[in-house]
């Protein structure tokens, strides 16, 4: 089963969820502008490159962290 925290909004947000649910995780944008873009996050120093990369592709700044 799959965990996941859901409307997170900032980078602590982010960061939370990584060290909360582990690695690695995937950020899923809430409106994605680019639908199939998946945004991984297999080590804690890639999490902010993720984080921004999250945010071009993002209509919301809402977005959801999952456990893979």
């Amino acid at each position: 089963m799959s965990k996941a925290f859901l409307f997170l909004h900032t980078l602590e947000d982010a960061k939370y969820a990584m060290h909360s649910l582990g690695l690695p995780i995937e950020l899923v944008p809430q409106a994605p502008i680019q639908t199939g873009e998946r945004i991984q996050v297999t080590r804690k120093d890639e999490i902010e490159t993720a984080y921004r990369k999250l945010c071009r592709n993002n209509g919301t700044r809402e977005f959801t962290a999952m456990r893979m």
